[in-house]
Parts: C-alpha cells; structure tokens; sequence
C-alpha cells in the first residue's frame, strides 16, 4: 500500500511538472505573438492600438520601452520639449536584447526628431538592426529597416542611393499587405527625389501600382494620408489641377492635426496655396499658407519656415508686393544657407524676382515720366539710390562669404596640420610600446634559457654531490640556491607576461595581481564588471601596460601599501581606475621628459586612443588614475 501511494504521488508531480511547462511554453508564445502585434500596429501608424498590445505584455522593462518607442512615434518630434525618454532605465546589461533593440530604436528616433546632427540616429537605427539580427526575429528587423528609411527619406539628397540596400532587404522580408505598401510608398518617394525635374516613366507606374491599395487600406487608416498626397503630387506633375486639388485636400483632411502626419497637411496646403495663386485666387492661397504655417513640423522648423518663406515670397510676388516678395525671399535664402540645400537653385530664383521686381520698378517709372515729367530726375535718382544700396549690400555679404570660407579654410589646413603630428606621435609611441615588448621578450628568453638552465643545472649537481646534508651551512646554501631559481623563473614569466596569450585582458591583470600581492609588501586588488568579451588583441596589449606601469609607479614612488585596479566596461566604452593609499603628489609637476611608459606617455597614447586620462592626486592621502577609453 505505501509503494502504491509513493507511485501515485510521483505520477502527480510528474504530470504537475508537464502542466507547468506547457503553461510556460504557451506563455512565451503568447507574449512572442503579442510582440509581434505590436510591431504590426506600429508600421501600420495605429500608435493607439500598439500601446494597448503593450500592456499585455509580463515583462515590465520591455512594457516600459515599447510605450515609450510608440509615443516618440506618435508626436515625431512635434513637441515643444524633448522627451527624456531613455531616464530612470535600468542599465543595458541588465536588459533582454529585444528590450535593447526597442531602447536603440527609441533613441534612434528621438535623435531623428531632435538633433540637428543625424548622426547619432543613424547609429541607433543601425545597432537595432545589427541586434535585430542576431535575434532572429523579421518582426524586429522589418522595424529597423523601417527605421533607416525614415532616416533617409529625411536626409535624402539628389541622385543618393544609399537607402537602397536597405529598401532591397525590407523588399524581400515583406509578407503582408502594410510591408507592400511601405516598400511602394518609399520606391515613390525616392524615385522623386532623385528625378526631381526629370521624372521618367518609371515614377508614374510605380504611383499607379500604389493606387490599388486605396481600395485595400481601412477607411480609418492613416496610411491613406500617405497615399493621397502621392497622388496629389503626381496630378500635379501632369498639371491636372482639379484632381491634384481633390487628393491634396484628401490628405490634409485625412492627416488634419495628428503629430506624426503634420508633415502631410503642410505640404498639402503649401501646394493648394500654389495652386490657387496659379488660377488668381489669392485670397484662399492666403488662407492655405496660413494652415501651413499651423501645420509647420515642429521637428524640422528650419524646412518649414524655409519653404513658407519661398512660397510666401512667391505669392506675394504674383500679388504684385514686390517688397515684401523679396524680403521673404532673402529670408528663405538665408535658411536655405543653413540647411545646405539646393543653395544654386534658390540663387537663381532669388536673382530672377530681383530682376522681375527691377523690370516692374523700370515700367512703373517709364508711366510716370509720361505724366509727370518734370520729377523724372527726382525718380531716376531714387531707383539709383535703391539699386546702389542693394548692391553694397549684396557685395557686403559676398565678401563676408568669402572671408568666412577663408577663415573655414585656414582651420581646416591647421587642423590637418595637427591631426598630422598626432599621427606622426602615434606612430613613435607605437614603436617605443613595441620596442618594449621586443625587449621585455628578449630578457625573458635570455633568464629563462641560459641563466634559467645555467642554475638547474648547478641545482642538480648540488642536489647530487655528496655532502653533509645536515650542515646548517650546507642546508641554508640549498635554500638560497632554491630561492634565487624562483626567483629568475618569476623574472622570466613577469617579463613575458601580458595578453599576447588566449587568457585575454582580465586573467593578466589579475595574474599580475596575484603574483604581486604574494610578497606581502603590497595588497593589489581587480575588481571588474562587464568584461564579458575580448577587446583587440594590441589595445588589450596597450591597456595592460598602461596599468603595469601605474601599478609599477604605485610601488616604485608611492610607497603604498594598497593598489585597487578598478575595470568597467560599458556598452562602447571601458573605464579605468588604478588607486593606491601612498604618499601623493603635486600632478602639475609630472615629468615631461621622461621617455619610458611614464604618466605622459600614457596620458598621450590614451589621447590618441580617443579616450579622457584624469590624474586626482593629494599629497600624504594617495592617488587615482582615471582612464576612459571608447572600444
């Protein structure tokens, strides 16, 4: 009976076990399945739904992050303050790598929406992708294409085709209807930034095959904004005005006031405003200028106010207001200056309503002298006066120009000129560490082969002799002897030590520690987090000297009787601290001229390893180094 209960309570615990993890199977699936929902809702712009899918899911770290990517998308940057969305985060070790591929992504896109220098975004774009695919998972991936293409749809120039591999490789992950529609969409758009005056055949097919999902697209979509303002624009190209009317008010109707669309209604009103002016009426291209202007995108004001500076000049202009056509014109030129962008165009546009309002000035005198010829002179004089000071003014900033790119290019010729020495620097440091090295192996063969074997040798004749071995002089002889073999053997294995062998970095350091800490003289203590991989085989070569020379310093100058090497590394970035309790000293009065691997030196080949060296010194209360190299 008891062996019949002991079974039966063993079956329990097995099914228990099988249940359990099933659930546990199932749970992981089901969050996987929601994770994937989400990332669905996102490229399909459905920000509302992504962050309900959000909370569904366990894990609250990836909770976190996955409602903060969906609000950085949501407003694009058409926020008045930037979001601090990467605070009170826990630190990148301690994350699952999807929960790093959202963080890359969030940050990526913050930077996007509000840096002025792309580049950073580029960076986290492309370290979400680079995850992404170790992952595994297309859902991730697809995100982070989607992802670099927003990037390069934003800082696209003409007859770029940088985004392409990146387009290609969405392409062939595409599998529903929303991944067709992107890769469309963006062939489309880059296709008519690239052409730009010259469209060819192959844009309009490609609009045309994008018309087909006018019809596939939920009524509620805001995917459709997208799609109506290409429509728009390619009727406008034709010159078909009343259906390019039709779609750009479909667009501004269907984007209206939501953040991450803005950029939709101003376009879409920027081109109605033209296309009313073409057809006289001014009165409602003021209104559509002014619904730009609330629809400016607060994430790239610059292009927002530059091109209601050039429109608003150029309707002006049409109404005959030919000073404050040309003053807004001057302002555009200015922002376009900023921008770098398509500067020879604008000069030209901006000469030509020079001229046009020249030509109108000249036809308004010629009636004037018609009727009231005795002020001919007065006329004459005052349009000379005009022309005169528009011309100072135009060679004013032409020389202010020219004296801003000289200056431009006298720092350019100086900097070339120090990044030169500080290569040529690096290059004698290089040599000075190899040389070292050379040298270090050179005494290491030499003790352990000839001196090393000269004394295990005189060691096995004295063990072999036939001596007294209980003469205390005799015995203290051995033990002298013994003591001076370890002691050429520990010189030989100290001077060949370092990272040159598959023990890496960290076991040296630690080895180096060891060895120095048994003599009792001094307690040296490693203490490391985050060290997981290998660095470059001659960095690590570099850093373990630079910390065998500080710690070489601590026990030569120092007199300390405690040395802490303290190692962090960081996502890119590894940090270095060497402190010891010694005597101190005064940092300002460091020897300059010393040529072996002394604190100069150190602090130069941490320089040109792009890193920061900080020497914290008080005399009578010890020393720390602090190394901070980017790896």
């Amino acid at each position: 009976m008891p062996s019949q209960q002991g079974e039966f309570i063993l079956c329990m615990k097995i099914y228990a076990f099988i249940f359990f993890f099933i659930l546990t199977i199932q749970s992981f699936s089901n969050s996987n399945k929601d994770l994937e929902r989400y990332f669905f809702y996102l490229k399909s712009l459905e920000f509302d739904n992504g962050n309900k899918t959000a909370n569904k899911i366990q894990d609250v770290n990836l909770q976190i992050a996955l409602i903060q990517l969906a609000e950085v998308m949501y407003y694009s940057g058409n926020r008045q303050i930037k979001p601090n969305v990467l605070q009170n985060q826990l630190k990148d070790e301690e994350l699952d790598k999807i929960t790093k591929v959202v963080r890359f992504l969030t940050s990526g896109y913050t930077y996007l929406f509000y840096d002025k220098v792309k580049g950073n975004a580029y960076r986290s774009f492309y370290d979400a992708y680079n995850l992404s695919i170790e992952i595994g998972e297309e859902f991730l991936i697809k995100a982070s294409l989607l992802a670099l293409l927003k990037y390069y749809n934003f800082e696209i120039a003409k007859n770029s085709d940088a985004y392409l591999p990146y387009l290609n490789l969405f392409k062939d992950l595409a599998k529903d209807t929303i991944d067709e529609f992107w890769v469309l969409l963006y062939e489309v758009i880059f296709l008519s930034k690239s052409l730009e005056e010259n469209i060819d055949n192959a844009y309009f097919q490609h609009v045309g095959e994008l018309e087909r999902y006018e019809e596939t697209l939920k009524g509620n979509s805001p995917l459709l904004a997208l799609l109506y303002y290409e429509k728009a624009l390619m009727n406008d190209i034709e010159n078909n005005d009343i259906k390019a009317i039709e779609y750009y008010g479909k667009a501004t109707e269907r984007a209206g006031e939501i953040p991450f669309l803005k950029s939709v209604s101003f376009f879409s009103s920027i081109k109605l405003a033209i296309l009313e002016m073409n057809q006289n009426n001014f009165s409602t291209a003021n209104e559509y200028i002014e619904k730009a202007r609330v629809y400016s995108n607060l994430a790239d004001s610059l292009r927002s106010s530059y091109y209601l500076s050039l429109y608003g000049s150029m309707l002006y202009n049409a109404q005959k207001q030919h000073d404050t056509a040309y003053q807004l014109l001057i302002d555009a030129y200015e922002k376009e200056f900023q921008m770098d962008f398509r500067r020879n165009t604008l000069e030209i546009n901006r000469l030509e309503v020079e001229l046009d309002t020249q030509r109108k000035e000249k036809q308004i005198l010629e009636e004037q002298q018609k009727v009231r010829a005795n002020r001919n002179w007065l006329i004459a004089a005052g349009i000379t006066l005009i022309l005169g000071f528009g011309i100072a003014i135009l060679l004013q900033k032409n020389t202010t120009k020219k004296r801003l790119l000289a200056e431009q290019e006298s720092q350019l010729k100086q900097q070339r000129v120090e990044n030169l020495l500080k290569e040529q620097e690096l290059v004698s440091i290089d040599a000075m560490i190899e040389g070292q090295e050379k040298e270090r192996q050179k005494v290491a063969n030499e003790l352990h082969d000839d001196l090393g074997s000269l004394m295990a040798t005189i060691k096995l004749h004295f063990d072999n002799s036939k001596v007294n071995d209980k003469d205390p002089a005799m015995q203290n002889a051995q033990k002298l002897l013994e003591e001076a073999y370890q002691k050429i053997r520990g010189m030989a294995h100290s001077k060949n030590s370092g990272v040159m062998s598959n023990q890496g970095l960290l076991p040296a350091i630690k080895k180096m520690a060891s060895t120095i800490s048994e003599t009792n003289a001094l307690k040296v203590t490693v203490e490391d987090f985050g060290l997981g991989e290998r660095l470059e085989n001659s960095l690590e070569l570099t850093i373990f000297r630079m910390v065998q020379e500080l710690v070489a310093n601590a026990i030569k100058h120092a007199k300390a009787t405690k040395v802490g090497i303290h190692l962090t590394q960081h996502e890119h970035q590894l940090n270095i601290i060497v402190e010891d309790n010694g005597s101190g000293f005064d940092s300002s009065k460091v020897n300059k001229t010393h040529n072996g691997m002394g604190l100069t030196t150190i602090e130069k080949r941490v320089e040109h390893l792009e890193g920061n060296f900080t020497i914290d010194s008080v005399l009578g209360k010890g020393t720390s180094i602090l190394i901070d190299i980017p790896v």
